[in-house]
């Protein structure tokens, strides 16, 4: 540890809410409270420059802040992915729909249990239409014969 400078360090004795201050060469008895860390918005400043036919420059900055992911939502995930593929395979449709109504009930990701609950509805909907069309299909044949 002789390399690092003067200064406040996590405890090495693996106390998390405590500080320890380093003098250089020694670990002294001065603690302090480590501060919880903060989920600080990072501030980004782009300067944009454009030149003009002319020659003329011209320099404008923007500034803004990055806002924090959405925290996941496995089941939005799922219940996007079962919607999908339930347009091909009609029975996980109703796992998508399923999966939607448990998936809109937690924080994060809304927006794929929405599309999940929608292409789960279109699918059950759409396998129904299947259904119909062909046992219609084959009453016609039977009859037929």
């Amino acid at each position: 540890m002789a390399e690092q400078q003067a200064g406040w360090y996590p405890d090495p004795s693996g106390d998390t809410s405590k500080l320890r201050y380093w003098d250089g060469s020694q670990w002294t008895d001065q603690f302090a409270d480590a501060a919880p860390p903060q989920q600080q918005n990072e501030t980004v400043v782009a300067t944009v420059v454009t030149t003009a036919d002319d020659g003329r420059t011209q320099e404008a900055r923007y500034t803004y802040q990055q806002v924090p992911a959405e925290p996941s939502n496995p089941l939005a995930i799922a219940s996007m992915i079962c919607g999908i593929v339930g347009l091909c395979f009609g029975l996980i449709s109703i796992a998508a729909i399923v999966l939607a109504v448990m998936a809109r009930k937690q924080p994060g990701n809304q927006g794929m249990a929405t599309a999940g609950l929608v292409l789960g509805i279109i699918g059950v909907v759409g396998w129904i239409l299947v259904l119909i069309f062909y046992g219609v299909l084959f009453a016609a044949y039977v009859n037929f014969m």
